[in-house]
This record gives C-alpha cells, sequence and structure tokens, in this order.
C-alpha cells in the first residue's frame, strides 16, 4: 500500500493490464491514465519488461513512482503524483 502525507491509504484509480502489449500501446495508454490521475489515488501498471523511459517521464511530469519483480515474469509499476507521499513513507502491497 501507498500512504499519503497523512498516513492515508492511496486510492486505486484504475490497473492497467499492458502485459503482452506491444510498444508503444502501454506507454501512450498509461500516460494518458496519468493526465486524468486524481489526487490521492494511484495507477498500477502490469507490464512483461521494466519501462525505464517512462519513470523519467513521470518524474519531470510530477510523479512518483514504485516499481517491482513479480516472480510469475511481470512488473508491477504503482503511480501517483509526487506530492501525496514522501519517498520514505511510500510501500507496496
Amino acid at each position: 500500500m501507498q500512504t499519503g502525507e497523512t498516513g492515508r491509504k492511496l486510492e486505486l484509480f484504475e490497473t492497467l493490464d499492458a502485459r503482452g502489449w506491444e510498444p508503444p500501446e502501454p506507454m501512450t495508454r498509461v500516460l494518458e491514465l496519468v493526465d486524468r490521475l486524481p489526487s490521492g489515488q494511484k495507477i498500477v501498471m502490469l507490464l512483461h519488461c521494466e519501462p525505464r523511459p517512462l519513470f523519467r517521464i513521470l518524474a519531470n511530469s510530477g510523479f512518483d513512482h514504485r516499481c517491482r519483480f513479480i516472480p510469475e515474469g511481470y512488473f508491477e509499476i504503482s503511480i501517483w503524483h509526487a506530492a501525496d507521499t514522501g519517498a520514505a513513507s511510500a510501500s507496496l502491497d
């Protein structure tokens, strides 16, 4: 779970299961979602590879993320507004 500055859990805005999608569709779709992401909520993206170019775009746009490898063979990327979470207080489910 990610917790905001007030200790509240960030609500799930949307899960984007992009496993098996060909580029650039995963990047395009997640950036469309990020544009609509309300404060206090997060996006969870599932992807077969680590989307390193996305991380730079998110940071430059005022978002934070956490990425972890899932043993079943994919990555889980959580994305939220940087203002919602201090880096030290963020944790994954």
